[in-house]
């Protein structure tokens, strides 16, 4: 085959003559050949569209001037009327005619048939080039559809009317079209732009929650679309791919669970956290005791020991806890107990005039301080100490606590400010020691370890002062390995949906299990540990998480380990419907291709909604990304078809 080239030696511009340019005689051979030159002249001119961009505002600089002048003279000045784009160097169509004239640039960019030339065959080409950066195939494939549309579609147009603005307008259409679709189909997933907020915070919420890909549904929050997921989790074909995607899920939200529990402490177990319980009850009250006695022994610096202390209350109220019930004297016996009224009657004995430990005038009804004091202080270790199987029960022991107090305070008043204020220091202190250790007391007192810790747990749901009242009596790590322990328990699913291990995690027990704390006990309970912070903070995404689940879908109430056995129904229940699929297909083959069809489409759809990039797609505030939308352009521009209108209008 062979070219004449005739060169302009003014412009350098070089003008191809093809007349033998007749093809190889196949029309298959020439219709690839005119798709490669396409693509070659689009992409000669891509590389020009920095200097036509140029150009084009100069153009429509001189338009603005000219028409004006024009309008006024009756002529258009040779500085107004715009140049040849070939001879501005640079430009698309300057780097065209370069190309053609060498022969290897002439056999880039024109047919070897010149029928094909400025055909639809050569628009094809140059709309590949439109395929710009794409992340994968599906989005090259698509890149280049909405390109080989909107070229395509436009060159249609301008043969038919001969009219350029209509065959840009119908050549960006399809993008146009794509874009419109696409914004509907997210506006119905998800709303609006609030209702993307929405859906962006819902999808960083699970995220925090170790949820990274969620199902569309439950990302989205739509009822509809989780009930298609609900539906599609009993389909065959789609079984599978919901079940692995709920275990998925479900997986992401223990492994965050147990990651909290961590963070609070590695030593869990209901036996390690009542051991720690106990060990901490104990050492509040060894504590306790022996700050009261350094407390006490202050005192004893400002009021002598064998100060005389009046203790008619101290009697009195022996008195009544002792009286007789009138009119039934054998009745009375049964309620009275015999320590207190041993005790009674020896404070009556002491304190008879002349026998005491204060001899003289003034002995009845009066004790030394040191007495007095170390009475109350056994009275008050018999409190500490009171359990179920004590003699005497803290009803009997309180009021005569209180009795002995008043008579002592009564006693350091007297003795003058310094003792009043180191008796009241005192005296506070054994009130509030003993208020926290009458409501400890019972977690000592269990048969085991683990009944300390079950005690404690059931304080979550409404008695947050006993609970408090623990914390503060514990150390820190004691309050890690309880906090632990309850984060580890919250979504343990129920015994009758639990597997053989003990493992199943049900997010539906969570967050029963989470609701029923009360939220003063969440922030007892998840405070005042190393770590605290951040176990709260990842316990309290997976109950954010949970809600969603509960609120979206039923898909997501059953515990992980389910699916194949709801696979397995499935599967028994679709052998008589295969059976007959295999007969029907004997006698009429589309029987066994439409249940394929079925499956194929059920699967299918399953894996759209459990895929992250439809999230990720649904999500996005642009329907189409912008570099999809570039592409386009650069497609309509790079040879494609503005450069057909381009080489139309030369």
């Amino acid at each position: 085959m062979t070219y004449e080239v005739l060169e302009d030696e003014p412009t350098g511009r070089y003008e191809v003559l093809p007349p033998e340019r007749t093809g190889t005689g196949n029309a298959a051979l020439d219709a690839g050949n005119a798709v490669g030159t396409g693509f070659w002249r689009g992409a000669v001119r891509l590389a020009g569209l920095p200097v036509d961009t140029a150009a084009n505002i100069l153009d429509l600089g001189r338009a603005a001037i000219g028409a004006p002048v024009t309008a006024i003279t009756g002529s258009t000045p040779a500085w107004l009327i715009p140049p040849d784009r070939r001879a501005i160097v640079g430009s698309s169509d300057y780097l065209l005619d370069k190309t053609r004239g060498t022969k290897a640039g002439r056999v880039m960019v024109d047919p070897m048939n010149r029928d094909y030339e400025g055909g639809y065959t050569q628009a094809a080409g140059s709309a590949l080039t439109g395929v710009m950066g794409p992340q994968s195939w599906a989005q090259a494939a698509n890149q280049a559809g909405l390109s080989l549309a909107g070229v395509l579609g436009g060159k249609a147009v301008y043969d038919a009317t001969g009219n350029p603005a209509l065959a840009i307008t119908a050549g960006l259409a399809p993008t146009a079209l794509q874009q419109a679709a696409t914004s509907a189909a997210q506006y119905a997933v998800r709303g609006g732009e609030q209702g993307r907020r929405a859906m962006a915070q819902r999808v960083q919420d699970l995220r925090n929650a170790g949820v990274e890909n969620p199902t569309l549904g439950l990302a989205s929050g739509n009822k509809l679309i989780g009930g298609a997921e609900n539906l599609l989790q009993n389909t065959p074909g789609a079984m599978g791919v919901m079940g692995r995607a709920r275990d998925r899920v479900i997986q992401d939200l223990q492994d965050t669970t147990q990651g909290a529990a961590e963070l609070a402490s590695r030593n869990r177990g209901a036996l390690e956290s009542g051991q720690a319980i106990q060990r901490g009850v104990r050492g509040f009250k060894d504590a306790y005791k022996d700050r009261q006695e350094a407390l006490y022994n202050r005192l004893d610096q400002t009021v002598p020991p064998q100060t005389p202390v009046d203790v008619s209350r101290t009697k009195g109220t022996l008195s009544a806890i002792n009286a007789d019930i009138p009119g039934a004297p054998e009745l009375s016996k049964q309620f009275r107990n015999a320590r207190i009224r041993s005790i009674e009657d020896a404070i009556q004995a002491d304190t008879a005039a002349g026998r005491g430990g204060l001899m003289g005038t003034g002995g009845a009804n009066k004790l030394p301080f040191e007495a007095v004091k170390k009475t109350r202080t056994l009275v008050g270790g018999e409190i500490a100490d009171n359990t179920i199987a004590s003699d005497v029960p803290r009803s009997k022991w309180r009021p005569l606590y209180g009795a002995l107090t008043d008579d002592l305070q009564a006693a350091a008043d007297a003795a003058g400010p310094q003792a009043s204020n180191a008796f009241s220091r005192a005296n506070d202190y054994s009130r509030a020691g003993m208020n926290r250790l009458e409501r400890i007391a019972p977690f000592m007192d269990t048969a085991s370890p683990e009944q300390a810790f079950t005690q404690l747990a059931r304080t979550t749901k409404e008695n947050t002062s006993t609970l408090q009242a623990v914390k503060k009596s514990i150390p820190e790590s004691a309050r890690g390995t309880v906090a632990g322990t309850v984060i580890e328990r919250l979504g343990k699913a129920r015994n009758g949906m639990q597997n053989d291990a003990g493992t199943a995690w049900s997010p539906e027990t969570f967050l029963t299990n989470w609701n029923a704390m009360s939220p003063s006990a969440r922030s007892e309970l998840f405070s005042g540990f190393k770590n605290a912070r951040e176990a709260r903070e990842a316990v309290e995404s997976v109950a954010r998480a949970t809600s969603m689940m509960r609120d979206n879908s039923r898909i997501w109430a059953n515990p992980s380990g389910t699916a194949a056995a709801t696979t397995a129904r499935g599967m028994l229940a679709s052998v008589p419907a295969t059976a007959a699929a295999a007969l029907g297909g004997v006698l009429n083959p589309w029987v066994p291709a439409g249940i394929a069809g079925g499956l194929l489409v059920s699967n299918g759809a399953a894996r759209y909604l459990t895929s992250p990039k439809t999230v990720d797609f649904m999500v996005s505030r642009n329907g189409i990304p912008p570099r999809m939308q570039a592409s386009q352009g650069m497609s309509l521009y790079g040879g494609g078809l503005l450069g057909l209108l381009s080489e139309a209008g030369n």
